[in-house]
């Protein structure tokens, strides 16, 4: 529910800002764009640099390399962004910009996708409105590549997060897709490094539900549980695999994530490596959970118990009246959060851009949070170990103060109750005993006497 509530109270496209600092008239507003689907974003850090115009201007061939700039301006067309942005890597440039064909609102990246080689790239790219980018690029021919820096456009860019103090990830995953099973692999140990941290996780798998009101779509039932409800296409085609093996697959991991989450982990890399084929999840999975420790009976009472009657809300095994309380959820924040690419991953409810992995999604956490923990130092740009405030200080001096002296005090106490105590009680036993002493040595005169 948190997530969900997240979802629908942030709008999801990133409000980063890119602003002209020089000439300070060239553009006096921020500069929207979007960000593309590949090289690696630094979520949380701003960049600074001197702005050059591409030559060629396409960029899809070998550029100029820059003589000290550190943005690029590049058109579109003619080839893919992926080429434009790897030459322009390859020049020196530490971010490419890229202009569209006209000024429509920048209301997502998708317009900048990964051509399949995105992963060659590291240095990250935005795209923003052909009125921007014109504004630029003509100031920019009033000068060369080789020229002084001094007259040269300068931009700042800075990539914006939503900072809060309880962090929501969301993971979008696609059972039958290895590219989904790499980035959980990947993150591990970064979940493990944030783990008593505020992080709340959450998995929406890739699914699709038919009801009566998709009357042109006439899914399979053995693609299908509940009526058509949770539905994932034919794995094998003609082969004797269905959707339904990929659903139940799906709510199994998803017991399994809300049981034993770190364990998921390590059952993900072992079920990516070992159940290849869809008809045999099932029974993979078993043998995998008995490898992991992982309660068998436990996770099939979760699997039993997340379907409920949509009249009664009691749990059931009549199917056919049912709903599934785990996938409706992802059902939900599937359609709420827009998720169209699997996978994915969402913090703060914002789509995480850039080169997919562990690292760079570890790296976007850390810069969501409000007070970064100790564990993200080295993701924090000019990162301060977090420190108490001076009244938290004040107070524990106060109370510090307060205890030596009470100890004090409490030592003077007791030192004067032994004294007194050794007055009272110690000082007529000792006149007892040299009084007996006295007695015992008359007595023996007394008998000396009486023999003479």
């Amino acid at each position: 529910m948190y997530n969900i509530l997240l979802l629908i109270c942030i709008i999801t496209v990133i409000q980063s800002k890119l602003k002209v600092l020089r000439p300070s008239n060239l553009i006096n507003e921020y500069i929207d764009y979007s960000i593309a689907n590949f090289g690696i974003i630094p979520f949380g850090h701003r960049l600074m640099g001197l702005v050059d115009l591409a030559y060629p201007r396409n960029g899809c061939s070998d550029i100029q390399p820059t003589y000290g700039a550190h943005f690029i301006l590049i058109e579109r067309g003619n080839c893919s962004h992926v080429t434009k942005v790897k030459n322009a890597e390859k020049a020196g440039y530490q971010m490419a910009i890229i202009g569209n064909y006209n000024d429509e609102p920048i209301e997502s990246d998708i317009t900048m996708a990964d051509d399949g080689y995105g992963y060659q790239v590291t240095i990250p790219s935005i795209f923003i409105k052909k009125k921007h980018f014109t504004i630029l690029s003509e100031k920019a021919k009033d000068y060369q590549i080789e020229d002084s820096n001094d007259e040269k456009i300068m931009m700042l860019l800075k990539f914006d997060v939503v900072q809060t103090d309880k962090i929501s990830v969301i993971f979008g995953l696609n059972v039958q897709d290895g590219e989904s099973f790499r980035i959980i692999d990947e993150y591990a140990p970064y979940y493990n490094k944030l783990e008593d941290q505020n992080i709340n996780y959450t998995l929406v798998y890739f699914m699709m539900s038919f009801n009566s009101t998709i009357l042109e779509i006439n899914q399979r039932d053995s693609d299908c549980i509940c009526q058509n409800r949770y539905c994932v296409f034919d794995p094998d085609g003609s082969g004797i695999a269905t959707g339904r093996d990929v659903v139940q697959e799906i709510l199994r991991q998803t017991c399994i994530f809300q049981k034993y989450p770190k364990k998921w982990f390590s059952y993900m890399d072992q079920f990516n490596f070992k159940c290849s084929k869809p008809q045999a999840y099932s029974i993979c999975s078993q043998q995998i959970m008995d490898i992991q420790g992982i309660p068998k009976k436990e996770i099939q009472n979760c699997f039993d118990e997340s379907f409920v009657d949509q009249n009664t809300s009691l749990p059931t095994k009549n199917y056919t009246n049912a709903i599934n309380i785990l996938l409706e959820n992802q059902l939900h924040i599937y359609q709420v959060a827009g998720m169209n690419v699997f996978p994915s991953v969402l913090v703060n409810a914002l789509t995480y851009k850039g080169q997919f992995s562990g690292k760079g999604i570890f790296g976007e956490i850390c810069n969501s949070f409000l007070t970064p923990p100790p564990e993200c130092s080295s993701e924090i740009e000019g990162y301060q170990p977090p420190v108490l405030e001076q009244s938290i200080i004040l107070y524990v001096l106060i109370i510090t103060t307060f205890v030596v002296l009470f100890s004090i005090l409490g030592f003077c106490l007791f030192k004067k109750l032994i004294k007194r105590d050794g007055e009272i009680v110690t000082q007529p036993q000792v006149n007892e005993m040299v009084s007996q002493y006295i007695k015992f040595y008359e007595g023996k005169d007394k008998q000396k006497e009486g023999s003479i």
